[in-house]
């Protein structure tokens, strides 16, 4: 099924400092279908709260004078049974409303992810590792999906039992409210102490699982090369020492959320204790003094039961928070890349319809971030139509940042660079690149076909014009004595052709969208 586009822009919408609004915003749903969800769940919830209601009447039928056998009244089984068997129908409205809502997230926020990777500079991606990268498109994104499903059910099922016990207990017996707020206090404490470190905790290990992502990903590219030096040693080394910082992190990490959960535990069972013993004092006192309308032993079972579940939804809302921490901390990793302004500026500009190819550099001086010496000092050269222009000289003299500036990678520090006599700065640069074709210092070929990576992006081509490109370029030259000719799999980066037949292959893409300008 075909999802609907994304609503854009993202950056007007993705605020890592607020996770859970932001989550909601990816899941893009209107206000009514979130009611509708939280209905279906409380009414296939209300169950949860018939078993301390059934041993209530159950006890004190019992204990009566005469005694009196509840479950013989037909009523009272229609009543039990119509409750249990409607969560079937409830249940699975519920789960439909979360599936439909958090697949829809999984996908937006992968989408914006990819959008926005496209969106952003070149100098972002000279500075990002892949592998981080890849991290907070697989890793971030899956957590995120756990932070809904892992706190969706949870938040809903302890919240729905707490207004219920709370509400019924507050109608029959006021004064036993005293010992559920008790609770109160208990929570917000145990939730101060443990969330800043669990916090910190959770952004140190997944810090530490990017850090050896991006070493990983280097060190699959490094293969032939370590291979060749026979360093595979200190690869494995340097491997190892991520691996086991990964671990520490991680032991770290579950180390707090144990003793989160140990401390929690033990503090909510001692107001437990004293609510049972409140309550049979109370049973007691009653029994003995002869209180026709005091409280019950069917309402010490009630009673205790209620705590017990407020006790339960308690602790389950406080043991949330390590799930919280983790997937609020994804957010926020996901929005270093969602967030980062240093994006190319091409909305509103002017379109480029026609390229002569006349390229003037004006005075043009570049300066690398955090680099003193510029890698372009008042450049100016004026490039006409039809000329061939090679730029010569020694290794790290700005010869690749000149032809970053030309394709617009890079913008000037200072002076201005005219493309046919207008100043690229004012120019929409994604309409100016269809008229562009680069072959890079570094061949960049995808795992799949020849025939893919010379066609890369484009569709309608004949096969009469891409057998002239193969020729121009001398790449019928090999593959004419393939078996599979232009449909040959060339391996990861071109790994299954020699370095001259993967040059061939990126100037025969270059030649076969007729540039204006090749590069």
């Amino acid at each position: 099924m075909p999802h609907r586009r994304p609503h854009w822009p993202l950056q007007y919408n993705y605020h890592s400092h607020k996770p859970l609004t932001t989550v909601f915003w990816l899941m893009d749903r209107p206000w009514w279908f979130y009611v509708l969800a939280v209905c279906a769940f409380v009414v296939k919830h209300s169950p949860s709260i018939l078993m301390p209601l059934v041993l209530r009447y159950a006890i004190n039928g019992l204990s009566a004078s005469p005694p009196r056998y509840v479950f013989g009244e037909w009523w009272f089984l229609a009543i039990i049974i119509a409750f249990l068997l409607q969560n079937i129908p409830m249940n699975s409205l519920y789960w439909e409303f979360l599936i439909r809502a958090v697949v829809r997230l999984q996908w937006r926020l992968r989408s914006a992810i990819i959008r926005r990777l496209q969106q952003l500079s070149i100098a972002f991606h000279d500075e990002a590792e892949t592998g981080r990268l890849q991290a907070k498109l697989l890793r971030d994104v899956d957590a995120v999906e756990q932070l809904v499903w892992s706190v969706c059910q949870p938040i809903l099922s302890a919240g729905a039992t707490l207004v219920m016990a709370v509400s019924i207990t507050a109608a029959r017996d006021p004064k036993m409210m005293v010992f559920f707020i008790v609770t109160i206090p208990i929570t917000v404490v145990m939730q101060k102490l443990f969330k800043k470190p669990i916090r910190r905790r959770s952004e140190e290990f997944r810090r530490a699982v990017e850090d050896m992502s991006a070493r990983a990903s280097q060190m699959i590219e490094m293969i032939p090369i370590t291979r060749a030096h026979a360093v595979e040693g200190q690869e494995i080394s340097v491997m190892d020492r991520h691996l086991e910082n990964v671990s520490h992190r991680g032991a770290r990490l579950h180390r707090t959320n144990a003793l989160f959960n140990a401390v929690l535990w033990v503090s909510l069972q001692i107001p437990q204790l004293i609510c049972v013993g409140f309550v049979a004092w109370m049973c007691y006192e009653d029994t003995v003094n002869g209180v026709a309308d005091g409280i019950k032993v069917g309402d010490v079972v009630m009673y205790s039961f209620f705590f017990q579940m407020i006790l339960g939804s308690a602790q389950t809302l406080l043991a949330m928070i390590p799930g919280l921490a983790r997937g609020g901390d994804a957010v926020r990793s996901i929005g270093e890349v969602l967030e980062c302004p240093d994006i190319e500026e091409n909305e509103g500009k002017e379109p480029v319809t026609q390229v002569d190819g006349r390229l003037t550099y004006v005075d043009v001086t570049f300066n690398y971030p955090k680099r003193e010496t510029p890698a372009v000092l008042d450049f100016s050269i004026d490039i006409t139509p039809g000329e061939c222009i090679a730029f010569v000289g020694e290794s790290g003299g700005g010869k690749t940042t000149l032809m970053s500036l030309a394709i617009g990678f890079h913008r000037p520090t200072s002076g201005e660079i005219l493309l046919d006599g207008v100043d690229m700065e004012t120019l929409d640069l994604r309409t100016y690149r269809k008229f562009l074709a680069v072959v890079p210092q570094r061949t960049i070929l995808l795992a799949g076909t020849i025939r893919s990576n010379i066609l890369y992006g484009l569709e309608g081509v004949s096969d009469e014009r891409l057998r002239e490109v193969i020729e121009a370029a001398n790449v019928a030259e090999f593959t004419d004595r393939l078996p599979d000719g232009l449909e040959s799999l060339i391996g990861e980066h071109g790994a299954k052709l020699s370095g001259g037949q993967q040059q061939r292959i990126a100037v025969a893409r270059a030649l076969i969208r007729d540039p204006r300008i090749i590069i």
